[in-house]
C-alpha cells in the first residue's frame, strides 16, 4: 500500500514541475496562446495512448454530451482561466488559490447531487480559506521577489481568474463523477474532455482579436517546454494519480496529491535559493490540512 501513497505524492511533484515550467511559457506566450498550445499536445497524447486501449468501449452514447459539456467548462474554461492567473500571479499564488476547488466541490455536492456536508468538511473548507488568505496576503516581501513572485498587472484580477479556474474545475469534476462511477474510463474521458476543449480553442487561429493572439512567435524552446509541462502535469501526472487512487485510500491519495503547493514552496527555495516567507508556509499548511479534512472524511 505504502508504494501506491509514494505514486500519489510523485504525481504532486510532476503538477509542481509542471507548474513551474508553464509559468515562464505562459508569460512568454501568454495564457491562452500557452494553454491553446498546451491542450493540443496534451490530446495528441492522450489519443494516441487511448487508441491502444479497449476502454473506449466505457463510454456509452449518453455520457458523450455530458463529457464534453464538462471538458468544455472544467478544461477549456478552467484551464484558460488557470493559465492566464498563472502568468498574472506566478505558480505559488495559482497553486494555492487552485486548492479552493475542494471546497468548491463540497458545496457543488449539495447542491447539485443533494450530498450532506459534515462537520469535519465544513471545518475543512474553513480551514483550506484561512490557508489561502495568510498565503496570498502574507506570502511574498520584496528581498524574496523572484520572477515567479513578480505581479503582472493586477492582483485582485489574478485572484479573481484563478478562484473562476478552482470553481470551473468543480462543476467539471461534479459533472464526471457520475459518470466515472458508472464505469466511464477516466483516460479515455479526459482524452474527450481535452479534444473538444483544444478543437474550440484552436478556433481562435482564425481570429485577429489581440486576446486570443501569441505575444511571441513559437520556438523550439516554446514548444518543447510546453510539451514537457503537458506531459508532466496531465499525462504523467494524471496516470500516476489514476494508479494510486485504483490501489489506495481514495481519501488519503487525494490528500497527498493535494501537497502540490508545499511541492512548489520547497522547489523556489531550492532554485532560486531563497527561503519562502513564513505566511507563505503556514497558509500553504492550512490549505493542505484543510483539503485534507475534506478528502480524507
Amino acid at each position: 500500500m505504502l508504494i501506491y501513497y509514494i505514486i500519489a505524492l510523485i504525481a504532486a511533484f510532476c503538477w509542481s514541475v509542471s507548474s513551474l515550467i508553464s509559468a515562464d511559457v505562459s508569460r512568454e506566450l501568454g495564457g491562452i496562446g500557452f494553454n491553446r498550445l498546451r491542450l493540443i499536445l496534451v490530446s495528441i497524447m492522450l489519443l494516441i495512448f487511448t487508441f491502444f486501449d479497449n476502454n473506449w468501449v466505457t463510454i456509452k452514447h449518453e455520457y458523450i454530451a455530458i463529457i464534453l459539456i464538462s471538458g468544455i467548462i472544467g478544461v477549456l474554461i478552467g484551464d484558460t482561466l488557470l493559465f492566464i492567473a498563472l502568468q498574472r500571479i506566478g505558480p505559488r499564488r495559482n497553486n494555492i488559490l487552485f486548492a479552493l476547488a475542494a471546497p468548491f466541490t463540497i458545496i457543488l455536492n449539495i447542491f447539485i447531487l443533494k450530498e450532506n456536508m459534515n462537520l469535519l468538511e465544513f471545518l475543512g473548507c474553513i480551514v483550506v480559506f484561512i490557508g489561502v488568505v495568510l498565503a496570498i496576503t502574507y506570502g511574498s516581501n520584496k528581498k524574496n521577489e523572484h520572477r515567479w513572485e513578480i505581479i503582472e498587472g493586477s492582483i485582485i484580477y489574478g485572484i479573481i481568474l484563478g478562484v473562476l479556474a478552482a470553481l470551473c474545475q468543480a462543476i467539471g469534476i461534479i459533472m464526471m463523477k457520475p459518470i466515472l462511477n458508472n464505469g466511464a474510463d477516466p483516460i479515455v474521458s479526459a482524452a474527450l474532455r481535452t479534444s473538444v476543449s483544444a478543437l474550440i480553442l484552436s478556433l481562435s487561429f482564425l481570429t485577429n482579436y489581440k486576446l486570443f493572439k501569441d505575444k511571441t512567435k513559437y520556438t523550439f524552446k516554446i514548444f518543447y517546454k510546453t510539451t514537457i509541462a503537458g506531459f508532466m502535469g496531465m499525462a504523467l501526472g494524471m496516470s500516476l494519480l489514476l494508479i494510486s487512487l485504483k490501489y489506495a485510500d481514495a481519501g488519503i491519495v487525494a490528500t497527498l496529491s493535494s501537497t502540490s503547493p508545499i511541492i512548489i514552496l520547497f522547489l523556489i527555495w531550492l532554485i532560486t535559493k531563497k527561503i519562502p516567507t513564513f505566511g507563505a508556509w503556514l497558509g500553504t499548511i492550512f490549505a493542505i490540512a484543510g483539503t485534507g479534512m475534506i478528502f480524507i472524511n
